[in-house]
């Protein structure tokens, strides 16, 4: 049975609504697709360690933001999702950049950044993982490697946002912030905005 890509979307779209923790989202999210499409490696993609690497990606966040105070014009930071060559081998990336325009509707805000802080790049160790996972499946690779990414990042940074992060370091000249995570090709999601709640 093949991967309906379609019905992956509305998935995660419907778990990242129900608040849950970075991990039962992430297990939710895995099953719906052992379900569709039993594979050998969803197992392997249940067991990764989504809580140590939240607590080394928050620090992450922190650092970059208190080494690079987000400018008074910053209303927007987008995480963007890529690859980056390293010796000829694609490295899955993540990166942090800030904007002075927020459209709920079009994100062709995040495509002109205003705030471009120093080391904005992080290699998260789960996102290798989880792209060798992917690997191991050529004939889906394709899809995995759009949507495992983008959900992992979705429940995760989500996950930090409301509950690990320290907001006052975003929220020096506003009340809010609003974030979206996703890859620079294409697909991304709205999270919860940095708000003083």
């Amino acid at each position: 049975m093949e991967f309906q890509h379609d019905k992956s979307w509305k998935t995660l779209k419907s778990i990242f609504e129900l608040k849950l923790s970075a991990k039962e989202a992430w297990n939710m999210f895995i099953d719906f697709h052992e379900q569709t499409n039993p594979k050998i490696y969803w197992s392997n993609l249940k067991d990764i360690d989504i809580e140590t690497e939240q607590v080394e990606l928050t620090e992450w966040i922190e650092q970059l933001i208190t080494n690079n105070p987000i400018p008074k014009e910053t209303v927007a930071i987008w995480i963007g999702l890529l690859k980056l060559a390293d010796n000829e081998i694609e490295v899955p990336t993540i990166y942090l950049v800030g904007a002075d325009t927020y459209d709920a509707e079009d994100i062709d805000w995040a495509c002109e950044p205003t705030y471009l802080p120093e080391n904005r790049y992080g290699q998260p160790a789960l996102l290798k993982e989880i792209d060798e996972i992917a690997k191991s499946d050529e004939d889906n690779y394709e899809f995995l490697d759009w949507i495992l990414p983008l959900a992992y990042s979705t429940f995760t940074i989500e996950e930090i946002l409301r509950t690990k992060l320290n907001k006052r370091l975003f929220l020096k000249y506003h009340d809010r912030i609003n974030v979206a995570v996703g890859h620079d090709s294409g697909d991304y999601m709205d999270l919860s905005c940095i708000d003083k709640n």
